[in-house]
């Protein structure tokens, strides 16, 4: 399975593909979060299909982050897209969830519930 992580925030990023590496089924990718999401969709269509979950990381980029989540939700409605963040606002929560995301994980706490809920979609996908 493949498993993409979009963010503004490189070490964050590197330290959740370190992270999730442990999870020996999955192909992990990071990538930039897109200045323009539906374009970068457009152009990426083939190689996201291999995607199988999407995290977004929103630090320091919410409206990009939002927007790329509600691009994903509508090109993808079955994919699990989870959104992490260094911090638990509020606000920011209920923005993701009315844009479609499956779940939000502060890196602030343990990441153990993130690695929990993949396993249960390599489970439930396989």
């Amino acid at each position: 399975m493949q498993l993409l992580i979009l963010g503004e925030n490189k070490l964050v990023s590197e330290t959740l593909v370190e992270l999730l590496a442990e999870q020996s089924s999955l192909a992990l990718a990071y990538l930039a979060l897109p200045a323009c999401a539906s374009c970068w969709l457009n152009e990426q269509k083939e190689e996201l299909r291999q995607t199988h979950i999407f995290i977004i990381n929103t630090d320091n980029a919410y409206e990009k982050g939002v927007e790329c989540l509600k691009t994903l939700r509508g090109a993808y409605p079955e994919a699990p897209i989870f959104v992490v963040d260094q911090h638990e606002s509020p606000s920011l929560i209920a923005l993701c969830a009315a844009a479609g995301a499956n779940a939000y994980f502060s890196l602030s706490g343990s990441l153990n519930k993130l690695e929990q809920a993949i396993s249960s979609c390599l489970i439930n996908g396989q």
